[in-house]
């Protein structure tokens, strides 16, 4: 060869294109993990489930991918990896929103800066931001034959007066209602590309809850693509659900997955054999343009999404609805579906009780140890009392109703008559109150303060219900009892925060069991059907406060719901309990302090049930 030829060559190298690749090609070709922003730095590797999602990024023959996920999918490193791709493959103008302007801040200094950084083919392409340089900016980036902006979904000037063929919406379920008076902020980015023939529309999100989730109607608008995996016995092609993960004995480590086929119990020492062999398959009919794709944390390889790891999680969500609902949208990328009261009827509950064989007043073997809710009316003490079971297993004990005004003694002489007398159990056992809840949110506050600070010994607290969303169901307590210099007193009467709302939702969900077992709700037969008429007069309607869409409980009439509001305070009254002993320990503990009366009946009604369950039955 020539020098001339030789000279020729090299210019045609310099002056060449880098080569066509798929985003997951790029992205193992070229990304790094910066330390500050992954748990492992080091080369990125493409994971076999975030391939499809990455090419289909880049596939000209889709315009619009939807990821509807978990946490712990390596989703936003994908991110990163499109921002990276069009920097370094095919410069063109992006935006990418978020939920608000703070996170769009935090996003560009956390995740763009450091992959800018580290990523040798990103190097000189795009300067450092600086606050002087319009051009480059925290929010606003240019480069080679491109932009990139950074928007809060939060911020109606984002969306104005700009094109850009690539728009990434990232955590659109966080998205405000509206962004300021312009309208819907999916709509406005779709809006900004309505000028190129080739743009790319990707939107992803842990969902919420159903019916208001984006992601979940963006994705059922989507052929609905889900990661299907190999059996290692049959070579079933499944993909992972939730209700096939089993174990025993609510022991996380035997956490292992039933083929949905041959029935055989698959360990977690399989999965990343049967993902390595996995592919994605459409399960709706693809419209040409929109592919939309489910992955949750089954999948992932992460140490902390091992299946025991989801188990011992769920064990630890699963009696507080709020906790549940987080788990169920962060780990199985579902959405959270209220239980509306509207659903259950006081006649179905009426007929159930009625095949029941305990009787009032006289707890069931099963039962270890007794809370009580009490409200209080102008006229009476109206209290209910539940027996509990493992696994929050209930038991409607006895109801009883104290009439006289609260602001007399005798009818808290009464109630001491009530918390004093123990209950025998059916097979002999002499169970107390522990716990005693006595609402304080009425017109006798103070006749409440001071029955439960006289008697805080025997277990009574007072509480009073919170109706904002997320409050736990017995908050951290507060002293009430004030003296004269206005400092609270030492010995005085303390002050119990009820979640109410998410106890509702939790109880009416677990009112709707039909099977006996974890959570399931017992009621003795002679009930009548008043009570549960005011066990059912609440319902969930939807209202929109500033904007957003909430559900809240109200009243289905002018008709008493002293029932339901004793069966929360009741599930806080064992809260109280759980505050006390370790959670996973406390039934155990009870079990032994009834153990010398009559261990062998106890032993064989809890034996009776089967000791592998399935998840989703045990909610």
């Amino acid at each position: 060869m020539s020098n001339i030829e030789l000279l020729e060559k090299k210019a045609y190298m310099a002056f060449k294109p880098p080569k066509k690749l798929s985003l997951s090609e790029w992205a193992d070709e070229n990304a790094f993990l910066s330390a500050e922003s992954s748990a492992e730095g080091g080369r990125w590797r493409t994971l076999p489930y975030q391939k499809g999602i990455m090419d289909a990024i880049t596939d000209p023959g889709i315009e619009q991918v939807t990821v509807m996920k978990s946490a712990r999918v390596g989703y936003s490193k994908i991110l990163n990896h499109v921002v990276g791709y069009h920097v370094h493959q095919d410069p063109a103008p992006i935006m990418l929103v978020q939920p608000t302007i703070e996170d769009a801040q935090g996003y560009s200094k956390e995740e763009i800066a450091p992959m800018l950084r580290d990523t040798p083919c990103l190097r000189g392409l795009v300067s450092e931001a600086k606050a002087k340089d319009g051009a480059n900016t925290i929010l606003q980036k240019q480069f080679p034959g491109g932009t990139l902006s950074l928007v809060g979904a939060n911020s109606p000037r984002g969306f104005r007066r700009v094109s850009r063929r690539i728009v990434l919406f990232d955590e659109v379920d966080g998205y405000p209602p509206s962004a300021g008076s312009e309208g819907d902020q999916i709509k406005l980015g779709i809006r900004r590309t309505e000028y190129y023939w080739n743009r790319k529309i990707v939107s992803g999100s842990t969902p919420t809850v159903k019916d208001f989730s984006r992601i979940e109607k963006m994705y059922n608008q989507s052929d609905m693509r889900r990661y299907y995996v190999p059996c290692p016995e049959c070579n079933h092609m499944q993909y992972l659900r939730w209700s096939n993960i089993r174990w025993f004995d609510d022991d996380p480590s035997t956490a292992s997955y039933c083929c949905e086929k041959c029935g055989v119990m698959i360990p977690h020492a399989k999965k990343r054999w049967m993902v390595e062999r996995g592919e994605w398959r459409a399960t709706g009919p693809f419209n040409g343009k929109h592919a939309g794709f489910h992955i949750w944390a089954a999948y992932s390889y992460s140490p902390n999404a091992a299946w025991s790891n989801l188990v011992e999680e769920f064990l630890d969500a699963k009696h507080d609805a709020e906790q549940l609902k987080t788990w169920v949208n962060t780990i199985l990328g579902e959405v959270w579906e209220d239980e509306y009261a509207s659903k259950i009827s006081g006649e179905s509950l009426l007929q159930r009780a009625a095949e029941e064989k305990y009787k009032q007043a006289s707890p069931p073997a099963e039962v270890l140890l007794l809370t009580c809710g009490c409200d209080c009316q102008d006229d009476r003490l109206s209290l209910s009392v539940w027996g509990w079971a493992r696994d929050e297993e209930a038991y409607l004990v006895d109801r009883v109703v104290l009439y006289g005004s609260p602001s007399r003694p005798e009818v808290w002489k009464q109630l001491d008559e009530v918390l004093q007398n123990p209950y025998e159990t059916e097979d002999g056992r002499k169970l107390n109150i522990e716990v005693c809840c006595i609402d304080s949110g009425g017109h006798h506050t103070q006749e409440v303060y001071g029955y439960a600070r006289e008697r805080a010994a025997m277990g009574v607290i007072a509480i009073k219900g919170m109706g904002q969303k997320g409050k736990p169901p017995l908050g951290k307590a507060s002293k009430v009892d004030i003296n004269f210099k206005g400092r609270a007193m030492k010995n005085g009467a303390q002050l119990f925060p009820v979640g109410v709302d998410g106890v509702k939702s939790l109880l009416f969900g677990r009112l709707k069991h039909n099977d006996p077992g974890p959570g399931y709700l017992h009621f003795y037969p002679t009930v009548g059907p008043d009570y549960f008429q005011e066990l059912t007069s609440e319902r969930q309607i939807l209202r929109y406060r500033n904007g957003f869409p909430e559900r809240v409980w109200t009243k289905k009439s002018q008709s008493p719901n002293e029932a339901l509001d004793e069966m929360v305070y009741a599930y806080a009254a064992l809260h109280r309990m759980y505050q006390k002993y370790d959670r996973r320990s406390i039934w155990d503990q009870f079990e032994r302090r009834n153990e010398p009366n009559k261990p062998s009946q106890l032993g064989s009604r809890q034996q009776k049930r089967p000791k592998r369950r399935n998840f989703v039955q045990s909610w």
